[in-house]
């Protein structure tokens, strides 16, 4: 126990190199620069009890988004947690990101000293945290939900097999929590990872003759997809309310971001700038040197060593095969999987697989690790010391701004995050995404009146409505399916397609209201698919209580 504590402390002191360059006040530019601008419009949800956050009030030039019903929420939820401690949102980014670093290497740690031993999974955690791809989702790309995904893979891997080797309930909400988990973080390295977990299963169900297991491992599965489906259920059939058109086209068509094998195997370059058509792509594309070769060793040393470990050998060389398989479809050469198997387009970028590929080589070095025998020492500290000179440079910002919350979100750069995507999950009333700010108030588009009170939420608008004689009242807000009108509290009908005195229809909310006095409010609802969803992620929520709640073991009958 004290021996793993020590491997322990020892993955965390030299995971500090990746995340010590952010350790300072200010923040960093990177690609993907709206994490903080995401991070406080989910604070506008949550102090608006607006919980699931779907709807966001500024995101669409202040015309308000449908963000959180179609974008993965759980990184976001984490770091609401942090800020409602008190940090401001730009340290709040940074904490979620050294907290991506640390679990990530401790989930791995957890997995492969489960198989291999303790100095073996200190390998594979330092592996796992300096891969390129690492450095590059983060100070490149600021691709955080991407890479927080990578905490889930070892965690479930390592859950299914000790609920299918022990049975103990507590596995099975682990099993449960990494599959959530991950659904919530990244949906389409949640469908990326489910055929592997599949192959894992099978594997040690057959190795370990625990065929009666197959159900714990199913309500598993099940009640970790459930915990999610507050999110998958409205992502799956609400996607057709919004426009994804942008998602697919011009720069995101996978075609133009295939790698070339010297990207993959033999280069060590790096770059802060962006996937291109053909091989000169200024960024790490690379599956990291270190990793394919300790990879290469395992499938070596498993190949000599396989009539003394038969179960661990078979497992190694299974990895390698789909190690092998998922970087071919990095590849040109799979195109004509690409285009047989169309949902794979949504990936938008083959090297997607790389968040795989590095998991799963990571992974297999301890294996290596563990079957080098007598030089287990040695072979692990070259792997730690070779990954850290090839790869450490690349873990710091191109730049450093010494801002705080009130610049990044105020001026030049409030305006940006106002704007940026702004065609991705445009309400599908909207012909084209707004090409100025949203009114400080609704506009009187017939009759004539004034507004009072009015205040502006999360998901929600209200006030007082003076008409003086019958008008049509257009408000600054998309409409979308489950926003509903009331007057007097009354619910009323509403209109999205009365475009007076617009360029190009935004499809707002629209209503009309006679001569009188009124109070009004125009308010995001559940639809019928949401409400689905969230009594599944209640249900599922309370059935996990409820088995932590009864005897240790799962009866196999």
């Amino acid at each position: 126990m004290k021996k793993n504590l020590l491997y322990l402390l020892v993955v965390v002191i030299l995971a500090v190199p990746a995340f010590v360059s952010i350790l300072r006040p200010g923040f960093f530019p990177m690609q993907d620069d709206m994490q903080v601008f995401r991070l406080q419009q989910m604070d506008k949800c949550i102090k608006d009890l607006q919980i699931p956050c779907r709807w966001v009030p500024d995101a669409g030039y202040q015309y308000g988004y449908p963000q959180f019903n179609f974008y993965a929420p759980l990184v976001y939820y984490f770091g609401e947690g942090v800020h409602l401690l008190g940090f401001q949102f730009i340290d709040t980014v940074k904490i979620i990101i050294i907290t991506g670093f640390v679990l990530g290497a401790l989930a791995m740690f957890i997995l492969a000293r489960e198989f291999f031993g303790g100095w073996p999974a200190v390998i594979a955690s330092v592996l796992y945290i300096y891969a390129p791809f690492k450095a590059q989702e983060i100070y490149v790309r600021g691709a955080l939900s991407e890479f927080w995904a990578s905490i889930f893979f070892p965690l479930i891997l390592w859950a299914a097999y000790k609920l299918i080797k022990k049975g103990a309930k507590k596995y099975l909400f682990w099993t449960s929590v990494g599959i959530g988990g991950l659904f919530l973080t990244h949906n389409l390295l949640s469908i990326l990872f489910l055929p592997i977990l599949v192959v894992w299963i099978i594997f040690w169900i057959l190795a370990e003759k625990k065929r009666a297991s197959g159900w714990r491992i199913i309500l598993g599965i099940l009640l970790g997809l459930g915990l999610s489906m507050f999110f998958v259920l409205p992502l799956i059939f609400e996607m057709k309310y919004v426009h994804i058109e942008t998602l697919l086209g011009g720069y995101f068509d996978y075609r133009q971001h295939f790698v070339t094998l010297k990207e993959l195997f033999f280069s060590n370059n790096w770059g802060y700038g962006s996937s291109v058509l053909g091989p000169n792509d200024d960024l790490s594309l690379s599956t990291g040197i270190v990793h394919w070769v300790m990879g290469l060793i395992s499938i070596i040393l498993a190949i000599f060593t396989f009539k003394k470990n038969r179960k661990f050998s078979i497992l190694l060389f299974g990895l390698g095969s789909i190690t092998l398989f998922v970087l071919f479809l990095t590849h040109e050469r799979s195109s004509f999987i690409w285009s047989i198997v169309t949902p794979l387009r949504w990936l938008q970028f083959p090297w997607r697989f790389l968040a795989v590929s590095v998991f799963l080589l990571s992974f297999m070095s301890a294996g290596a690790v563990n079957l080098s025998g007598k030089f287990k020492y040695i072979l692990g500290g070259v792997a730690i010391v070779a990954v850290l000179i090839l790869h450490s440079s690349f873990f710091k910002p191109v730049s450093w701004l010494n801002i705080t919350d009130s610049e990044k979100l105020s001026g030049a750069s409030w305006e940006k995050e106002l704007t940026a995507s702004i065609f991705d999950y445009l309400p599908i009333y909207a012909e084209l995404p707004p090409n100025s700010k949203a009114p400080a108030l609704p506009e009187f588009l017939k009759g004539t009146g004034e507004f009072k009170n009015y205040f502006k939420g999360s998901d929600l608008q209200t006030g007082e409505l003076s008409v003086k004689e019958t008008a049509r009242i257009r408000l600054p807000i998309f409409d979308f399916p489950g926003m509903t009108v009331y007057l007097n509290g009354k619910k009323i009908d509403h209109v999205n397609n009365d475009c007076s005195g617009e360029k190009d229809c935004l499809g707002l909310v629209s209503f009309d209201a006679s001569k009188g006095q009124y109070s009004f409010e125009v308010k995001l609802q559940n639809t019928p698919i949401r409400t689905i969803g969230n009594l599944m992620t209640l249900v599922s929520f309370f059935v996990l209580l409820v088995l932590l709640k009864k005897d240790e073991k799962i009866s196999e009958k």
